[in-house]
C-alpha cells in the first residue's frame, strides 16, 4: 500500500469508531515496511489490542514494521515515535540504502555545485550490482586516457574476494604474497605504519599508471580477508580503511592527481564505504535489465543522501553520481530501446534530489550517462588493448574525471586575472534584444558560409526562424559601406528612421480594401512600393508615370492615394512594368531591393495573418514574374520559415535552388558572435595580447581556428561547467539554448551573457573568482531569464500555440506523454516545426512521448519527468 491509501484506510476506521486523532504519522521504514502512529484522545479506556483491530482493519500487517496507538497521556510517557529516530550517518550498506529509502531532508550538495575545485587527487569509485557488465575494463581505459593527458593515476584493486586488475594490467606475476591491498588494511588495523610505495607495481606500457593490487591470492591472503572489518572500523576512533586512502594520497614517491576504486560487485562491507564515503565520484555500471533496475535504484538514492569524508568551506558534499550503461547490442533498434529505458530509469532515481535544487541546475541524465557498445576485440582480450580507437569508447568517463582536474590553461588564466578581472569586467557588456536595437552591429557581425550566401546577389529569400539572424542579414546588407547601394523597400518599425512612406499594418489594411474594389492584386501593389521605395532612396533619373506626377510619396497615406490612382488607371500597370525597367537601368550594379519585417508588419490576428500571406504571394508573384529579368536591382526577401512554408504560389519550387536557410550548425561558429562583442571591450583585448597563447585580437575574429575561439572562450567563462555536472562551458551554452529541432539563435547566445555580466559583477565582490571573467554558475542562474524571454518571443510569433503552451505548464514534467497531448493534438505539427517539441519515444504505432527542450522548458516551470 501506499502512504496515501494508508492514510486514507486510518481515517476510515477511526471515524466509523468515532475516534477523532489528534495526530497521524505515516513513515517509511528504513529497512522495508511502515512506521505509524496515531495519537488520540478516544483510545483511553480501549485496550492495546483493541486499538489495533479497530484503526488497522484492512491494512496488511506485513507492511507495518513498527505501530503505536497512544492517548495524548500516553505519548508524554511512551518515548520514541516514527519520525523520531535518525539512521546513522554510517557509509555502510544498511544505513546508507535506509537513508536513500527516507530521503534526506537536507540540501544534496555535489562537487561541481561549488565554485571551488577539490583538492587532487579525485577518488573515482567503479561499482556494478551484478557483474559482467565491464566495470573493471572500463576502469583500465579510464586510466590509460587520463595518463595519454598526463594524469598520475594510482589504480587500486579493491575487488577483494576476486582481485582481477593484476591480470587485466598484465603485471600479475609482479605481485608478492606481502604486497597489496589486504596486506595494508591489516598493517594499518594493526597499528603500523606500513610503506605504500612498496606495494605500489607500475602499469606496463604506460608512464603514468600504478596498481596497488588487492594481493596475491594464496591461503595466507584468504586468512587475512578474515580480518577486514569495515563494519567495526566505523565505529572506532582508528579507521584503517579511511588511513588507507589518506596513505595513498600523503605518502607514495608522487602525488597522485586521480585514484580509482575499483570496487565488488554486489553488496559487501568494503564496497559500502568506497561508494559513501570514500569516493568523489561514483561510476555505477548497470545493463538496463529489470534484474538491475530496482538493487541500482536504492544504491543511487544511498549515494544521494551520503556526505563524504570530502568537504570544501566546510561544506559537507555527496558523491558525484554518474552512469556507465554497458555493454549495449550492435543491433541500433535495440541500442535506442536501452537507452531509452536507462534515461527513464536514472530519470525517476534522480527525481527526489532533483527537487530541492532550484537554485542550481538540476541533474541531467543525458549528461550524467554514457552508453559502451559491444565490442569484440574487448570482449576477447584478456588485456587492455593498446588500440587507441578502443580507448575512445571510453573517452567520456574520462572527462567526467578529468574536469574536476585544473588544466594548466585555468590555473595559468587565474594567475593572470587575479590583477586584471575588475577592470575588465567594469567595462564587458553585451548586447541584447533585436538586431533591429542592437548598437555597434557591423563590428560584431560575425559572417559565415551561410550568412556569405545569404548577402549574395544571386539569393532572392532568405529564410530563418525568428531570431536566427533575418534582421542581421538586413542590416549588415543596408548599413555595409561595402556593398554598394540598396533599397529598404519594406524594413521593420526600429529600421524605418525617417523612412516615412513605408507601409504599417493599418496601411496594408487599406491596401487590401483598395484591391477587393479593383481589379488590382497585391503584385501590382508591390511593384508601385518598390519604384516608389527605389526613387525616394536613390539618384535616379525620373521616369514617374504621369498619372503619378503630383504625388509626393512623402507618407504612408501617399502611397496608398498613388495605388488608388493606379487603380483607377487602365494601363497603370504596364507603366508601372515600364517604370520599374527604367529604374533597374539606371541603378549601379548589385542594388539590393530589402523587404523585411514581413511577419510583424500586418499584426496578428487571424484577418491579419490571411490578409499577409495574399499580400507575400502577391510579392513572391513580382519576384517570379520580374526578377530574373532586372539587371542590376535584386530581391532580397528576409521571412520567417513557417510563413515560407504556408505560401502558394505560381513556380515556388524554382525558388528552392535561390534561398538559403538561416541555421547555426557550427558550435564555434555560434560561439564567435558573442566573442565579436566581447572583443569591443578594449581593456579585454589587451588582455588577450598579453596572454600567452591566445590568438591575437587584432585578428578577425571570422578567421579564428576552432582552438582559438575555444582558447578566448575559456578565458571569458571558464573551461568546465558547474552546477550538477562538469561537462564543458561550451557544450553546456550549446545544449541549453538549442530547441527541439536543435537550432540555434544567436540572440539568445547574447541574451545569455547580458545577464550573465551584472550577476558575476555581483558575485565577484562577494566572493572573488579568478578563473575566468564569468564563472559558470552565472550561466546557470541566468538560464531562466534567457527562457522566459525566449517562451515569450514564441507566444509573441506563434499565439495559436498558447492552448498546448498552457496544457505544458500544467503537466509540468518532460517528457509527455503523448496521450495528454491529445486535446492540442492539431496543434502538435507546428509545435514540432518551431522546436517546442522534439519527439521523445516512437514505436512503430507512433510517437509515446514528446521532450521539452531547455531553452523552453525553464520558462514553462517543467520539471523532468519524476520531479513534479
Amino acid at each position: 500500500m501506499k502512504r496515501d491509501e494508508i492514510q486514507q484506510q486510518l481515517k476510515n476506521n477511526l471515524e466509523k469508531a468515532d475516534i477523532a486523532p489528534e495526530k497521524i504519522i505515516i513513515q517509511k521504514d528504513p529497512y522495508g515496511g511502515w512506521q505509524v502512529a496515531v495519537i488520540a484522545k478516544g483510545f483511553e479506556g480501549i485496550s492495546q489490542k483493541e486499538r489495533i483491530q479497530v484503526v488497522l482493519a484492512g491494512i496488511k500487517n506485513e507492511e507495518l514494521e513498527w505501530v503505536e496507538l497512544v492517548t495524548p497521556e500516553e505519548r508524554e510517557w511512551i518515548g520514541t515515535l516514527p519520525g523520531d529516530i535518525e539512521v546513522e550517518s554510517l557509509p555502510l550498506w544498511p544505513e546508507a540504502l535506509a537513508r536513500g529509502t527516507l530521503g534526506s531532508t537536507e540540501k544534496t550538495v555535489f562537487p561541481s555545485d561549488l565554485d571551488e575545485d577539490l583538492d587532487p587527487p579525485i577518488v573515482a569509485t567503479f561499482y556494478s550490482l551484478r557483474g559482467g557488465v565491464g566495470r573493471s575494463t572500463a576502469l583500465a581505459y579510464t586510466a590509460h586516457l587520463l595518463s595519454a593527458n598526463r594524469r598520475k593515476v594510482v589504480c587500486v584493486d579493491m575487488d577483494l574476494e576476486a582481485p582481477g586488475l593484476a591480470a587485466l594490467f598484465k603485471c600479475e606475476d609482479e605481485v608478492t604474497s606481502s604486497q597489496g591491498v589486504v596486506s595494508l588494511l591489516v598493517e594499518l588495523d594493526q597499528g603500523e605504519e606500513p610503506d605504500f610505495a612498496s606495494h605500489l607495481i607500475p602499469v606496463p606500457e604506460s608512464d603514468n599508471i600504478y596498481l596497488i593490487p588487492a594481493g596475491r591470492t594464496t591461503a595466507d591472503y584468504a586468512r587475512k580477508l578474515r580480518f577486514i572489518m569495515p563494519d567495526a572500523w566505523y565505529r572506532e576512533e582508528r579507521n584503517p580503511l579511511k588511513l588507507f586512502l589518506t596513505g595513498i594520497k600523503e605518502k607514495l614517491p608522487f602525488k597522485p592527481d586521480v585514484i580509482l576504486l575499483d570496487a565488488r560487485t554486489g553488496i559487501t562491507d568494503i564496497n559500502g564505504p568506497l561508494l559513501f564515503d570514500l569516493a568523489d565520484i561514483a561510476i555505477v555500471t548497470f545493463f538496463p535489465h529489470p534484474q538491475a533496475r530496482l538493487g541500482t535504484e536504492l544504491l543511487t538514492q544511498g549515494l544521494l543522501t551520503s556526505r563524504t569524508g570530502r568537504k570544501i568551506s566546510g561544506q559537507a558534499l555527496a558523491p558525484e553520481p554518474r552512469f556507465l550503461v554497458s555493454p549495449l547490442p550492435n543491433v541500433p533498434e535495440l541500442q535506442k530501446k536501452y537507452e531509452v529505458k536507462s534515461f527513464e530509469w536514472i530519470s525517476d532515481w534522480l527525481s527526489g534530489v532533483n527537487e530541492d535544487r532550484e537554485d542550481s541546475e538540476i541533474l541531467d541524465e543525458r549528461e550524467l550517462t554514457h552508453f559502451v557498445r559491444y565490442r569484440d576485440e574487448i570482449a576477447s582480450s584478456n588485456y587492455i588493448l593498446q588500440d587507441s580507437t578502443i580507448w575512445k569508447n571510453f573517452e567520456p568517463v574520462a572527462n567526467w574525471i578529468e574536469r574536476f582536474l585544473p588544466s594548466e590553461n585555468e590555473e595559468q588564466q587565474a594567475r593572470s586575472l587575479e590583477n586584471e578581472k575588475d577592470n575588465i569586467l567594469q567595462n564587458l557588456s553585451f548586447a541584447t534584444g533585436t538586431a533591429e536595437a542592437q548598437g555597434y552591429f557591423i563590428e560584431s557581425f560575425v559572417e559565415t558560409t551561410v550568412v556569405k550566401d545569404a548577402v549574395s546577389t544571386n539569393i532572392p529569400l532568405v529564410l530563418g526562424r525568428k531570431g536566427s539572424g533575418k534582421t542581421a542579414i538586413f542590416r549588415r546588407i543596408s548599413e555595409s559601406t561595402e556593398r554598394g547601394d540598396s533599397v529598404i523597400v519594406h524594413a521593420p518599425a526600429p529600421l524605418k528612421k525617417q523612412r516615412s512612406w513605408i507601409i504599417t499594418a493599418d496601411g496594408f489594411r487599406e491596401i487590401e480594401k483598395v484591391i477587393r474594389e479593383s481589379e488590382l492584386s497585391w503584385r501590382h501593389f508591390w511593384i508601385l512600393y518598390v519604384n516608389i521605395a527605389t526613387v525616394r532612396s536613390l539618384d535616379v533619373a525620373d521616369y514617374t508615370p504621369e498619372y503619378l506626377k503630383t504625388c509626393s510619396f512623402e507618407s504612408e497615406l501617399d502611397i496608398i492615394s498613388a495605388f488608388e490612382k493606379t487603380a483607377k488607371t487602365s494601363r497603370a500597370p504596364l507603366e508601372l512594368n515600364d517604370w520599374l525597367r527604367h529604374l533597374d537601368n539606371s541603378t549601379t550594379a548589385d542594388t539590393f531591393l530589402l523587404f523585411d519585417g514581413l511577419d510583424t508588419g500586418f499584426n496578428s490576428a487571424s484577418e491579419d495573418r490571411v490578409r499577409r500571406t495574399h499580400a507575400i504571394e502577391g510579392l513572391f508573384d513580382l519576384l517570379m514574374d520580374q526578377g530574373q529579368a532586372l539587371q542590376n536591382l535584386h530581391f532580397k526577401i528576409l521571412l520567417r520559415e513557417d510563413i515560407w512554408k504556408g505560401l502558394h504560389f505560381e513556380n515556388k519550387s524554382h525558388l528552392y535552388g535561390r534561398s538559403v536557410v538561416l541555421k547555426w550548425s557550427d558550435k564555434a561558429t555560434y560561439l564567435k558572435v558573442a566573442l565579436k562583442q566581447a572583443l569591443l571591450c578594449k581593456e579585454l583585448k589587451q588582455f588577450l595580447k598579453d596572454f600567452s597563447g591566445a590568438p591575437s585580437p587584432d585578428r578577425p575574429v571570422d578567421t579564428w581556428t576552432e582552438n582559438d575561439v575555444f582558447f578566448v572562450w575559456n578565458i571569458l567563462v571558464g573551461e568546465r561547467m558547474k552546477g550538477g555536472k562538469t561537462t564543458f562551458t561550451r557544450n553546456w551554452v550549446w545544449t541549453r539554448l538549442a530547441d527541439g529541432n536543435k537550432d540555434h539563435t544567436p540572440r539568445y547566445l547574447l541574451q545569455l551573457f547580458h545577464e550573465a555580466v551584472p550577476w558575476e559583477k555581483n558575485a565577484h565582490a562577494r566572493s572573488p573568482y579568478t578563473r575566468a571573467l564569468i564563472r559558470p554558475r552565472a550561466l546557470i542562474e541566468c538560464l531562466s531569464e534567457v527562457s522566459l524571454q525566449a517562451l515569450g518571443a514564441l507566444k509573441e510569433e506563434f499565439k495559436e500555440l498558447e492552448p498546448l503552451l498552457d496544457n505544458l505548464k500544467r503537466i509540468g514534467r518532460t517528457p509527455v506523454a503523448a496521450s495528454d497531448l491529445e486535446r492540442q493534438s492539431d496543434l502538435i505539427p507546428l509545435a514540432l516545426e518551431v522546436g517546442i517539441l522534439s519527439v521523445y519515444e516512437e514505436h512503430d504505432d507512433g510517437v509515446s512521448r514528446y521532450r521539452i527542450p531547455d531553452i523552453y522548458r525553464h520558462a514553462l516551470r517543467m520539471t523532468r519527468k519524476g520531479q513534479a
